[in-house]
């Protein structure tokens, strides 16, 4: 028996037929000055919802700081503001690709420490759909990969890795990293220039 299209496809591979709109508001992020645990805004009170007609809405999710700072340690957390990977390029160095083509879509993340103390404790994706979160465990080697599925696979093309074409199919996503020593780096995915 001959196997039809969708059951040689991957099940992570996506079915949309046009690149997912995303809506620019960042995840905030909490920390506390005493004990310095980190909190993620990944629900403002109200749910996802869809803006814009035709056929790319917009998928407005819900990352909102909340009304007032959450507290802890019986004070208010502060909210982490960006770094760009330029402010932290003297002790950590980034880059990420990616790779996988249509059935193994994924992110792969790379880092060098310039500067000890400087390792990165966590990554965070935002994608079209939402947020994954991993851990940098000790002795963790580089690199650390997100796999993509549905709507956050999408790719205008099968390269192996991605060519960072002029169609940026995953513009939109933010990756986001953690150092204790120097904050929190947000480094959006797709925002090179592109070469002609």
């Amino acid at each position: 028996m001959t196997p039809t299209r969708n059951e040689t496809m991957s099940p992570t591979r996506t079915k949309a037929t046009w690149k997912p709109g995303v809506f620019d508001e960042p995840v905030p992020f909490f920390r506390c000055p005493a004990c310095h645990s980190v909190l993620a805004g990944i629900d403002g009170g109200t749910g996802p919802c869809l803006t814009g007609g035709g056929r790319r809405p917009v998928a407005e999710l819900p990352y909102a700081p909340a009304p007032t700072a959450p507290h802890c340690c019986g004070t208010p957390m502060e909210r982490l503001p960006e770094l760009s990977p330029d402010d932290t390029a003297a002790s950590l160095e980034l880059s990420y690709d990616v790779v996988g083509g249509f059935d193994t879509n994924a992110l792969r993340v790379s880092w060098s420490v310039k500067q000890a103390g400087c390792t990165p404790r966590w990554f965070a994706l935002k994608t079209f759909t939402g947020l994954q979160l991993k851990y940098v465990v000790p002795g963790k080697l580089p690199p650390v990969v997100f796999a993509l599925a549905d709507e956050d696979a999408y790719a205008y093309c099968d390269e192996n890795p991605c060519l960072s074409c002029t169609f940026h199919c995953k513009r939109g996503f933010v990756l986001y990293t953690y150092v204790e020593e120097t904050g929190l780096v947000a480094y959006p995915v797709h925002c090179e220039a592109v070469s002609h």
